[in-house]
């Protein structure tokens, strides 16, 4: 009966593998090492891949700063960026928008953390975004500075 039962499972799971076109079924010796030849890439895979390939990757001048900041930034710093007062920090005249702009950059990737060189009055950190593209964070940053620069 036993015997039965592994074959029964052993049958299973061939039928498994053959049906998945042996994508996750790998061969191995009697040490574990795989001694089977990489799988072929499915046609889904390969058509994948081509339609990715033709899709570009944004750029700055396809990534609307605006937006990027209406969407991440203008919960805490306002529409108009000049934030809550005590509450929420401004953007608006902050001197960072005059500094390097990879400074900018710098803090919207790992947060108020990065700004070790000044006080934080209000105790809130500001999260990071690193999760963006570097189009959207170059675009934001380009964005912040045109805006939010107090004039002379």
């Amino acid at each position: 009966m036993r015997f039965r039962g592994i074959c029964v499972r052993s049958a299973a799971l061939l039928s498994l593998c053959i049906a998945l076109g042996n994508g996750g079924c790998r061969r191995s010796d009697r040490t574990g090492a795989d001694t089977s030849e990489p799988a072929a890439p499915s046609p889904v895979a390969a058509e994948t891949a081509s339609v990715a390939a033709v899709e570009p990757e944004p750029t700055v001048s396809t990534v609307n700063g605006a937006e990027v900041y209406t969407a991440h930034c203008a919960t805490c710093h306002m529409g108009d960026g000049k934030g809550v007062p005590n509450f929420q920090p401004p953007i608006y005249g902050s001197p960072i928008l005059d500094e390097d702009p990879i400074r900018l950059e710098t803090v919207i990737r790992a947060g108020s953390a990065a700004l070790t060189d000044r006080p934080n009055p209000m105790g809130w950190e500001m999260p990071p975004f690193g999760y963006l593209t570097n189009p959207e964070i170059k675009a934001l940053v380009d964005y912040l500075r045109a805006e939010f620069r107090e004039t002379e």
